[in-house]
């Protein structure tokens, strides 16, 4: 059986901001290739950051990420994308979306600091 926290806060801005750097930090948000790895990686960032509570048992995790909070984090992914933090491409090889990277200035914000 999964446990889960009755509910958890909607998520506000710093909130957002930090499970987005989480997935930057652990490179989690350069190989999505599909909607759900990124809502798994999310909840996953969220309950290392202690936003939500959730027991890993053997059948996995159970999605409880409320929608709106889903759409706030991708929100700020494409605010990092159009403010030059993130670019399109990981590698010679995955050079579009929806793999992405680093750029040179998201490498002076997020490795430099």
């Amino acid at each position: 059986m999964i446990k889960i926290s009755e509910k958890y806060e909607s998520f506000d801005e710093e909130k957002i901001e930090n499970i987005v750097k989480e997935l930057i930090r652990n490179e989690k948000i350069f190989t999505v290739g599909i909607h759900h790895a990124l809502y798994h990686y999310i909840q996953r960032a969220a309950t290392k950051l202690g936003y939500m509570d959730i027991e890993q048992m053997d059948l996995g995790r159970v999605v409880i990420l409320k929608n709106d909070d889903y759409l706030k984090i991708v929100d700020k992914i494409w605010e990092y994308i159009t403010s030059g933090i993130l670019a399109p491409g990981r590698d010679r090889e995955y050079t579009w979306f929806p793999n992405l990277h680093l750029t040179e200035k998201g490498k002076k914000e997020f490795l430099e600091k």
